[in-house]
């Protein structure tokens, strides 16, 4: 019997001791995108010369709203269809948005790869976080072809 109430103690306290781990409660949610068609209207000088290498999307292509009850990081990186070796895809944030929290960081661009990088950091909710995405080595030595790459935010704990 004395056994049965110290183990039910010992139960009760890692119960315990766990729970402020799973308060923190974050959600991310990124809208929109960025489509681009590059053709012969981005020849540089014309029939026989190279296409212009960087590209803009709109300053808000993708829209990110943070739900946090805590301090957070958001990290990028993205997960390639069909992609050129000599492509890089870079993101940078270009308004806070609103909300009770507050955001820093991620306003130059940062190159996201296949692995997770870190692009901002923030506290409480955010809404209307707006990114630009710049697309670069574009050039007419790469084969034609539809390329795609799925970028993601991920929402981490800190």
């Amino acid at each position: 019997m004395k056994t049965s109430r110290k183990m039910k103690a010992c139960i009760a306290a890692a119960i315990y001791l766990f729970i402020p781990l799973l308060v923190f409660a974050g959600d991310i949610v990124a809208t929109g995108g960025w489509s681009l068609t590059v053709d012969s209207a981005d020849l540089v000088s014309g029939a026989g010369s190279d296409l212009t290498s960087t590209y803009e999307s709109a300053a808000s292509a993708t829209d990110l709203a943070v739900t946090a009850t805590a301090d957070y990081r958001v990290d990028v990186r993205r997960t390639d269809g069909t992609w050129d070796g000599d492509f890089t895809i870079s993101a940078r944030r270009t308004q806070d948005g609103s909300g009770s929290g507050s955001i820093s960081g991620g306003t130059t661009y940062l190159a996201i790869t296949t692995t997770d990088a870190e692009f901002f950091t923030g506290n409480s909710d955010r809404t209307g976080v707006k990114v630009q995405y710049q697309l670069e080595g574009m050039s007419v030595s790469i084969t034609p072809d539809t390329y795609s790459s799925t970028v993601t935010y991920t929402i981490v704990d800190l």
